[in-house]
């Protein structure tokens, strides 16, 4: 029972969303600095892309951990039965 909240804390802090890019207002600011920008934000998407896959297969995993503690505490609930009778 430990191991599964130990294992449930560890997956829930896997996916860390990206922070947004800067995206400046003035104009002088765009054109200094419109690589990094164009850099920023093409990372960011990537970053973004990747944190949907990660919580996509957390929840996949999860799904199925479920699954099992379903089962395993319907096993539990009939040892329980038989025990009381």
């Amino acid at each position: 029972m430990i191991a599964l909240i130990w294992g449930s804390a560890a997956i829930a802090g896997a996916c860390l969303p990206p922070a947004p890019p800067w995206m400046p207002t003035d104009l002088d600011d765009v054109r200094a600095y419109a690589d990094l920008l164009k850099h920023d934000a093409e990372t960011y998407f990537t970053d973004a892309e990747r944190y949907f896959r990660c919580q996509d297969l957390e929840h996949r995993e999860v799904f199925e951990q479920a699954r099992v503690a379903s089962e395993d505490y319907a096993r539990l609930l009939e040892l329980l039965d038989d025990v009381r009778n």
